[in-house]
This record gives structure tokens, sequence and C-alpha cells, in this order.
């Protein structure tokens, strides 16, 4: 894991778009050049996230899914960055629609719920 300093931060993400957030800040940005950007909390003091960071989990779980021929995305750098006490992971995103996007949408149908309920069963 990288250390990322909050210089370099602010200008990683100066006029990225907030995908999502919550009350204690940014969760997922796009940023300018398209690539995202999810930043990871540790919630509590004493936590497995101490020795095995989500982020980083995150990171091995997509050259998991790449081996198993599953589509995922290209994790570009894993990095901490300490003064908004914050892991994150920079990557290249799938392209298409997200899941939430789809669900909230017309395109949503049994069948679309249906392929879905499949992977999931597959994967396990």
């Amino acid at each position: 894991m990288q250390a990322l300093d909050h210089a370099h931060y602010l200008d990683l993400v100066q006029g990225a778009e907030v995908l999502e957030a919550d009350g204690t800040g940014d969760k997922v940005l796009r940023l300018r050049d398209g690539s995202m950007l999810k930043l990871f909390r540790r919630k509590r003091l004493v936590s497995s996230a101490a020795w095995y960071p989500y982020a980083q989990r995150f990171a091995d779980n997509c050259v998991t899914l790449a081996q198993r021929a599953i589509p995922c995305p290209r994790v570009l750098t894993v990095c901490r960055i300490a003064e908004i006490e914050r892991d994150a992971v920079h990557y290249d995103p799938l392209a298409g629609y997200t899941l939430r996007q789809l669900l909230g949408s017309a395109l949503s149908d049994d069948s679309l719920r249906w392929q879905l309920g499949r992977f999931i069963a597959e994967l396990h």
C-alpha cells in the first residue's frame, strides 16, 4: 500500500464528481480522467482492517475475480491517505451500468434479476 500525501490527494480529486457519500464524507469519486477513487475508513479502533485494510481486500478480490475470468475493475493503486484517515483504491471502472442504475430504471426486469441471482450463485 502506497502513502498518498494530502496535497497529492487534493490534486487527484480536484474537479471529481462525487458518486457516493455519507455523513462522514466522500466514498466514491469519478476523477477527471474517468477513473474511480473509492475511499474506505476504519469504523472501529479494534478491527481486522487494522492488519488487512478494506482497500487491500477490494484490490485482492479484483485479482481473484480476474483469475476466474470474471470481469472486474482494473486496480491502478492502493494507498493510505493518513491526513484524512482513509485508505483508497484508484481503479478503472467496468463499462456499462451499475446494479443501482439498472434496478432503478425501466431496464429492470425479472430476467435481469434471474441472471444476477445465477451469477451470484456461481461465485459461491
